[in-house]
């Protein structure tokens, strides 16, 4: 007795399929909220307010100078400008005349708006009431004019408000620019792959694993190329998204095998698709051996996987992008690719490679329109120091402790994707990335006290 479809599909099958059932509603899921992003929100928040309130003070100094509360209806002022060793501009109220009188003796000019006035001692004492600005001055020439002006702009006050308002600017630009840069909210995740066809390596664990998830959470319309060794991880990968089976490529690789080249990998895909818009060179393996007992066949190892591998792959693609006037390359390296550390020798030096590589590839390629990013984790939890070589070529077997208490991988994942859709040239993600990264950049010599420091510990 034939069944139907629907009575074959297992329990779990239809919770999966209910879960993720976006037939009635074109809403994606809600991005969770990101320890990361709250912290970034926060500082981000600070400096506004911390902005706001200089603004502030400056504002109330600005209105508290050209207050006067005994004259609200009077907006003449008097101007005096005294010849002594430094001409001095002061700016009196009308109802501060009387105090002048006492101090300088003054007779009337023919044009009705100018008077020569003489002091009565050769000094100005008591001070002339200038609001906010009295001293007294010695005056080498006993003879002074005093400009009368009815509603003049008080240039102090002016110049105040102008340094005020390019102040205000000048903050501005830059909540702005650490907007763009830091925080890139003009870019959507799901406009840019949207329909794009994006091929990741790697992707049976870690990192490659999270990235194919969150993009097709993300953005359901983006067509995957998932890649690795371990073809059957693939399988499961595609039995977890919620997507239509014929959206994903399972495409079995062994970066070890560059020498044949991977053109055929390429040509599999564009049968397929027809296109590759994203290639994300996520595989590689590490390292956790001293350099005195690693095996020369290891150093080739971990140098053919991580550095002749991805770059023989991406050659293969780089044709293609060129022919399309359009492409991405995006590769996973390491903090250690900036700051290598004991330990990780080789693996160290395959990332330093792929950093040279891929910035000389952006450099030629720009005129192509083909956009390259380098992604610096730090500490991810992954199984990345279970799969790592020892000298001897074994497998460590053993989890790190910092590596443990890493960054989630969809979290890290998270990040990347928002840094590819920004088209940013490097990307740091995982625990304590852009803190070592910036430490060797400007204090070199700092992070190596560090690094011994915790050695010893």
């Amino acid at each position: 007795m034939n069944s139907s479809p629907s009575s074959n599909m297992s329990e779990d099958d239809t919770k999966l399929m209910s879960e993720f059932d976006l037939s009635e509603s074109s809403e994606l899921p809600p991005t969770s909220i990101t320890h990361s992003s709250i912290v970034l929100s926060i500082a981000i928040l600070s400096i506004v307010v911390i902005i706001f309130l200089i603004v502030l003070c400056k504002l109330v100094r600005c209105l508290c100078f050209q207050q006067n509360s005994n004259n609200h209806d009077q907006t003449e002022r008097i101007s005096s400008v005294i010849q002594s060793d430094i001409s001095t501009i002061h700016w009196y109220p009308q109802h501060h005349r009387s105090q002048i009188k006492h101090s300088l003796s003054c007779d009337h000019i023919n044009d009705g708006n100018r008077y020569t006035c003489t002091t009565k001692d050769g000094f100005l004492s008591p001070p002339l009431p200038s609001y906010n600005r009295c001293h007294s001055n010695e005056v080498n020439s006993l003879d002074a004019t005093i400009t009368r002006s009815s509603i003049q702009i008080n240039q102090q006050t002016m110049n105040e408000f102008l340094n005020i308002f390019f102040q205000i600017i000048l903050y501005l630009g830059i909540i702005a620019i650490i907007a763009y840069f830091i925080y890139p909210l003009h870019n959507n995740i799901e406009n840019y792959f949207k329909n794009n066809v994006v091929w990741i390596t790697g992707a049976s664990s870690g990192i490659g694993r999270a990235l194919a998830k969150e993009l097709i959470r993300l953005s359901p319309s983006t067509r995957l190329v998932l890649s690795a060794r371990r073809e059957d991880e693939l399988h499961s990968l595609v039995a977890e998204l919620p997507v239509n089976p014929d959206q994903c490529l399972v495409l079995p690789l062994d970066l070890e095998t560059h020498e044949y080249g991977f053109q055929s990998k390429v040509d599999i895909v564009l049968d397929r698709f027809n296109q590759i818009d994203v290639l994300i060179n996520n595989a590689g393996i590490s390292q956790r051996s001293l350099i005195k007992e690693t095996k020369y066949a290891v150093d080739t190892r971990l140098i053919s996987i991580n550095f002749l591998g991805t770059i023989t792959l991406t050659k293969a693609v780089l044709s293609h992008f060129i022919q399309r006037q359009k492409g991405h390359f995006v590769v996973v390296t390491s903090v250690a690719g900036y700051a290598a550390t004991s330990l990780r020798s080789s693996y160290a030096a395959s990332k330093h490679a792929l950093h040279a590589f891929f910035d000389a590839l952006r450099l030629e390629h720009t005129k192509d329109h083909i956009d390259v990013t380098i992604v610096c984790p730090g500490f991810v939890k992954t199984n990345i120091s279970i799969n790592a070589l020892e000298g001897s070529g074994q497998l460590h077997n053993k989890m790190d402790p910092k590596t443990e208490k890493g960054t989630d991988p969809t979290v890290c994942a998270y990040d990347i994707l928002h840094g590819i859709a920004a088209r940013k040239h490097e990307i740091y993600v995982g625990h304590l990335a852009s803190i070592v990264i910036y430490l060797r950049r400007l204090c070199p010599q700092l992070l190596y006290r560090i690094f011994l420091r915790t050695e010893a510990s």
